[in-house]
């Protein structure tokens, strides 16, 4: 395709024959539609005087008072047009005179006592039985008593894992009567120690949390003996020096210990831990902590009616 003839083509087209541009012609039309223009302009000004001066004469009509002067005319149209903020008017400043500022005296701060140290729960104070190392009901049918040294690794484990779970179920129950013995291994050379602390302790109402503190520290203390480092941690302060006072002179500490031997010979046991279940007058040993589930059966067993 020949774009250059086709474009020539398309110019051919455009042309009209005998027209010739007219500069005078073109600047009179200009010159019309100016005048034009202005004229309407022109009126619309004139109409929108002539409609002010119409609603002024009507606001001078029905207040001829107000209009008496040009100001009064001036702020009756204002009021009248504008009514809102004729209320919201600020009101004229009127100069205060600035009062002096009473400055209150700081208030007197008073020291207040330091908020007693909350005891570990297992601390908590147990009123004194009879004998301190009886827990349950006295009318309990069935008694369990456990022979333990403070020293021995599987005692620690049964008053962990076994204790606790027997305490829940048949002693808080009233169901057993549990009875703590001590029966010190001649190999351990600290297990008396630990036992005049748990009795004296006793003593005092915190058997319970003397004797779980000992167990759940027996690998801090068993080689040292520092028994007494152990259970600051769990007992007051007055109810430790006391404690120290009587493992320090009380001989008659030892008395609970030298019986508790004694049921030994009894019941023949010669190991730790060892439960003797008591019902009905019979005495059985269970030497070694026994499985949860078989002495609960046991037990349930000779709770029978």
């Amino acid at each position: 395709m020949n774009i250059s003839r086709w474009v020539d083509d398309r110019l051919a087209a455009l042309d009209v024959a005998g027209w010739r541009p007219n500069p005078a012609r073109a600047l009179a039309q200009l010159r019309q539609r100016e005048q034009a223009r202005r004229r309407r302009r022109a009126g619309f000004l004139w109409g929108t005087l002539a409609a002010a001066a119409s609603g002024m004469a009507l606001l001078m009509l029905s207040a001829p008072q107000a209009c008496a002067t040009p100001n009064g005319c001036a702020e009756h149209v204002w009021r009248t047009v504008f009514p809102k903020h004729e209320a919201a008017a600020p009101a004229p400043f009127v100069a205060v005179e600035p009062q002096p500022v009473a400055v209150a005296p700081e208030p007197v701060r008073i020291a207040q006592a330091p908020k007693p140290q909350l005891l570990p729960k297992s601390a908590t104070m147990r009123p004194p039985a009879a004998n301190f190392k009886e827990q349950g009901s006295p009318t309990a049918t069935v008694t369990i008593e456990i022979y333990t040294d403070y020293e021995c690794p599987s005692c620690a484990m049964l008053y962990r894992d076994f204790v606790p779970t027997l305490m829940a179920e048949y002693v808080r129950t009233g169901k057993v009567k549990l009875l703590h013995r001590d029966f010190p291994l001649p190999q351990h050379q600290h297990s008396r120690l630990a036992a005049r602390y748990a009795n004296a302790a006793g003593r005092l109402g915190y058997y319970d949390a003397a004797v779980e503190q000992i167990f759940k520290t027996q690998d801090k203390w068993s080689g040292t003996g520092d028994v007494d480092a152990q259970l600051v941690a769990v007992l007051p302060p007055g109810v430790m020096q006391k404690v120290r006072e009587m493992v320090k002179n009380d001989a008659t500490l030892d008395a609970t210990v030298e019986a508790d031997l004694a049921m030994v010979q009894t019941d023949k046991v010669n190991q730790t831990p060892t439960l003797v279940v008591v019902s009905k007058g019979k005495r059985q040993p269970i030497a070694g902590a026994p499985q949860w589930n078989l002495f609960r059966s046991y037990l349930d067993k000779l709770l029978e009616p």
